[in-house]
This record gives structure tokens, sequence and C-alpha cells, in this order.
């Protein structure tokens, strides 16, 4: 599986990113705004906050309660919690590179390219200073250690060391190196920096450098992070992102992180199995650190055998690997005691968590035998719900996390309050649908990049964020395409919806990729189900003895209109009788991407209802 656990697009290019202590937010800084993220709906939790100018460092506190940001001569602090502002100062005479937290939350420092050092405290919503620091270099980056002892300035080529009691210069290192490409460790150990020849790490006890033979990689280092265990330094570079054991310097791991543009920062989530990158791309990523459900291990530590026997079981096996357990913050007093509907392998429910979100609970079917083959399925259900958990994007709805609910596993999704497609676009006539096509389309090409079939594509499995943003639903009949995600297998039969049905599912074949195209086809712009008012029966004959498809919509899909020929043999080539001969998902992307509105509009006919 890749790496990649999530990834959505802000509408900004990004510049700077920092993780909440609590792992729960990612704040994203541009050219003159911060945009503060829920990691599990992947949306902001406030507008913007604004930059004097262009953003350069965005830090949360140590207490999780504060945001601070640099721009040009002026630092400002923003409560977390509301995006409030709480104070700014603007005494500096340069650009202001970089501002940390005191480790107790108490001072904001700020470098500057003035070659100052100024230790402000935050007291009553006002930024005080208490001391000016002058050196003799620019400041591109200060870093506190982790026991607040030391403050690290990195000053063009030179790191000083500063003695946070006092704020006296205790030493100089010499790093043979530019900008903000250096990390203390999180035990204060070693600083590790990158340079022209390579990573050169220091220690700090003795200010000696260590020689750990780092291998040398492929184009130059443009950030560093140490995980929060202090025993992996992740570099970023052009292309890769590179996992080194810190004491050794050995390899752990690479990958392309895939971003268009040159990747400024990496940061480490607090419990260290996740990384977050972003790019002037307007990427955000979220990195797993296992890989293949297996944590980066000690060369010489083999990981313990798995008991999976109960739901328990499924629950706890997932949360070891990066799925939040919200059994306990699920509040059971306002979950409704029937479903509220039921999809093709369990139930819906609707709850709130404590802090008062409302959420979608799923349940899903799975029978619990005592013999090995009950278990095993067992086994591979939690497998596959691990890597279906993994398959993160903004056209697909968010997994917060499982839950064990009445007997059963829940797994928890924010509750959309704007439906499904067909009651959207009841309630927004006017709405681009060709916009939501190719979000739908973008959706399922992540799916099927990830290696998972939907199984189940509809109009209502089509959810609508508060935003107006598609996002895939209710997996009925998903399945892996190499170990089929069927729930189904030890519970019920797999569910066909035949409006959307390609011929071969009506004749016995398994849910596939080609009949995710198929039920894609069928997603058209008209906002009404495929044959609509077709028994079951004549959509069976229609669609396997007369191979025939629905008719053309001229209001629609006009004839006359500019694109309305290439929209509809795009839906003739995904409704091909041949499956293998269907386009992919990725193909179908590259057409319905450049299919507009004003595209599909005829002279003869007025499309205000597309």
């Amino acid at each position: 599986m890749d790496p990649l656990l999530a990834s959505w697009l802000a509408p900004h290019e990004i510049w700077e990113i920092a993780v909440s202590p609590d792992g729960s937010l990612v704040a994203a800084g541009n050219a003159h705004l911060i945009m503060v993220y829920n990691v599990h709906t992947m949306q902001q939790i406030y507008e913007p906050l604004e930059g004097d100018s262009s953003i350069i460092c965005v830090i949360f506190s140590p207490d999780g309660q504060m945001i601070a940001a640099s721009s040009r001569q002026l630092v400002r602090i923003w409560y977390t919690r509301t995006g409030q502002e709480l104070c700014s100062a603007s005494d500096h005479q340069e650009y202001v590179y970089h501002v940390t937290f005191s480790p107790d939350s108490r001072f904001l420092i700020s470098g500057s390219h003035d070659r100052t050092i100024r230790i402000r405290e935050i007291n009553g919503g006002q930024l005080v200073t208490t001391c000016t620091i002058n050196t003799k270099n620019k400041v591109y980056s200060l870093i506190f250690s982790s026991n607040g002892a030391l403050l690290l300035a990195l000053c063009a080529e030179l790191i000083e060391v500063y003695d946070a009691s006092t704020w006296r210069n205790i030493c100089r290192l010499h790093r043979q190196a530019t900008g903000p490409t250096a990390v203390c460790s999180p035990d204060s150990r070693y600083i590790i920096s990158a340079a022209a020849d390579g990573i050169r790490v220091w220690d700090l006890a003795d200010e000696v450098p260590v020689d750990i033979p780092f291998q040398r990689q492929e184009g130059s280092i443009v950030c560093l992070a140490f995980s929060p265990d202090s025993k992996y330094v992740a570099t970023g570079s052009a292309e890769m992102i590179r996992i080194w054991d810190a004491s050794t310097g050995a390899l752990q791991s690479h990958f392309p992180h895939g971003h268009q543009d040159r990747m400024h920062r990496l940061d480490y989530f607090p419990d260290g199995k996740k990384l977050v990158s972003g790019s002037p791309d307007r990427m955000i990523k979220i990195w797993d650190m296992y890989f293949e459900g297996e944590m980066i291990l000690e060369p010489n530590i083999e990981p313990k055998p798995e008991v999976i026997a109960t739901l328990g079981d499924v629950v706890l096996s997932l949360s070891t690997r990066g799925c939040v357990d919200l059994t306990n913050q699920l509040d059971m007093a306002t979950c409704s005691d029937y479903p509220i509907s039921s999809g093709g392998f369990g139930d819906i429910y609707k709850c709130k968590l404590f802090n008062g979100m409302d959420v979608a609970v799923k349940t899903i079917r799975i029978y619990v035998g005592s013999n090995d083959q009950d278990r095993k399925h067992l086994k591979y259900a939690a497998k596959e719900l691990y890597t279906w958990s993994k398959c993160k994007h903004v056209n697909v709805q968010p997994l917060l996390g499982l839950a064990m609910f009445r007997g059963q596993v829940g797994m928890i999704a924010e509750w959309e309050l704007s439906g499904s497609m067909p009651e959207y676009l009841d309630q927004h006539p006017d709405v681009d649908r060709c916009v939501m096509c190719v979000g739908i389309t973008e959706g399922l090409s992540y799916l099927h990049a990830s290696g998972v079939v939907h199984g189940d594509l509809k109009g209502a499995n089509v959810l609508i964020s508060r935003s107006g943003v598609p996002r895939l639903a209710d997996f009925g009949n998903a399945k892996l395409k190499e170990s089929t995600l069927k729930f189904t297998k030890s519970s019920t039969n797999e569910q066909l919806t035949s409006q959307w049905a390609a011929p071969e599912l009506f004749e016995g074949s398994s849910c596939s990729f080609e009949t995710d195209i198929y039920a894609l086809g069928m997603e058209t712009i008209t906002g009404d189900v495929p044959w609509p008012g077709k028994s079951e029966r004549f959509i069976l004959l229609a669609v396997t003895v007369k191979n025939q498809r629905p008719e053309r919509p001229e209001t629609h899909i006009p004839t006359y209109s500019e694109q309305g020929d290439m929209l509809w043999s795009l839906l003739q080539w995904c409704w091909g009788s041949n499956p293998e001969m269907r386009p992919t998902a990725e193909e179908v992307k590259g057409k319905i991407s450049i299919i507009t509105k004003q595209g599909l509009t005829s002279g003869e006919v007025e499309m205000g209802d597309v």
C-alpha cells in the first residue's frame, strides 16, 4: 500500500505547516493566511487567520492553546480554539524568520534577519519584551531543547547555543550550511543539520561533531523532522521522503512524496506514527509510518503475532495502527434507538460525540463464530478495514474512527447535514453539476489507485459536505482488489442496485473496478436515477438481453452543444458491454475535467437547470 494516509487541496500555496500537540489539528501558512484544519475531517475549523504579509513561520504552543506566526517585521498570536487574535508585536527591523514558544508556553521567542533574538513574555493579552540578544549573523531558525534548558539559534553557517535561564551564549557550532535545515532531538541529545555534503550531527552535551555514517543522498535536503521518541529523522528532498535511524544513520525507508513543487515542510505527529508535508502545489499530505500494516522497526525486533478472536480485538488492533478508537467519546444518550437508514453491509445511526460533533455510526455486520475459519475471516476484516481507513481524500467521506457500538463494530463518520447528492441538487438546482461530476470522478480514481472497489456507486451514496464538496460514501459492497473486503463473506449477500448495475453483475460476477466505471457513467447531470420508472425485470432484460443503455437526455446533453457529443461518447464508453474495454477512472477524470457547464449549453436549448 501507498504510505499516503490522507491528502487534501488547500485554497492557497503551502509554505509552512505545523501539527498541534494533541495531533488533531494542522496549521498551514501561505502568503498572508493561516488555515487550520481538523485532521480527521480535513476541513477548516474556522475562517483563515490573516497575517501581515508573507507567512514565514507557523507554530503551536506546547500547551496547544495558541498559534503563533511571523511575517516581515511582525509576530502574532491567536487562540487555537476560536481563531481570535490574542496579541502581536512589530519591533524587529527586518524579516522575522522564525518564532518559537518556551516549553511552558509563557514566552514567545523570535529571530530576525536584523541579527536580533527577542524574548517576549505573554502577559495579559500583550507581548512584553524581557530580553534582546544581539547576534552577529542573520537568524534563520530557533529551537528549544526538550528540557527547556537550551535555546538554539541557526545563524548562517553557525548554530548559536544559549542558556535559557540567563540567555547567555554557551557555544557556537559550525554547520557548513545556510538556511533553516536543522533540528534538535526531543531528548536534547543531538543536533542534526543538513549540509551540502549530507547530514551532520553534533552531541549537545559534549559540543562536538558525531561521526554517524548517514548514507549520501541525491539532491539537497530541504526539510528535516525528528520523531518524538528521537529514534528517527525524516528528511525531505526534491522528490523523496527518507526515514533514517538517528543513532546509526541507516536508511529505514524512503518513498516519493509526489508533490508537484518543492516540499517546504515536514512535521511529525505527536504519536510518531504519522508525518505531514506541505508544498506550494497546495497539497497537504499525511503519511503513515506503518508500512503494509507494520511500523518501521529496529532491525532485530520482530513484531509479535497478533490474535484477533473478537470484535473488540478488531477495534483494538486498528487503534494501534492509527485508527482512532472513539468508543469512549460517543455520547450514547444522543444515539438514535433505531437506524436512520440501512446500507449494503450494516445500519446507520445518528449520534453525537462528547465534543458536540454530529456523527454517523455505521455498524458492520460481521458474524463471529468459534471455529478457525470464522476467526480467519475476522482477521481479514481487521486488515481490510485498516486499508479502507487509509483511503482519505477530499472526495471520499473520511473515517473519523471506530467504536464498539451495541455489540457491533461501528465506523464513525461526520454527519453530513447537506445530505446526499440528489437531495442537494433538489435544494440547490443552480449548482454546477459538471464540477460535481469531476469531484466524484476524482474520488473514485483515488479509491481505485488505492486498490479499493466501491461496489455501490450511485447518487444516494455521494454525500455533500458543508462546503458543497461531493464525497463518496457507504461502500456497501466495497472490496480490495487483492483480498476482498466482503463482510458478506460472513454475513449477508452482495446487494445489487439494478439501475446502476453493469451487465456482468446480473450474470453473477462480483463488483470490480469495471463495474464501478459502469455505475460512474450513470452519474449523469440529469439529477434523475437511470431508467426512471422501469422495473428491475425490465432493466435486467434491457441491459443483458437487448444490450440497451439509457437514452441521451437532450435537455442536459444537447446534440448541438459544444461538448455534448464529447460527454455522451464518454458515457457510452463507460457503458461498454465488454468490461475490459471500459475506461479507467483516471481516463474518465481526464475527459470529464474539461467538460463545463458552458460547453453543454446549446443555442437551441436553455440550460439554466444544468
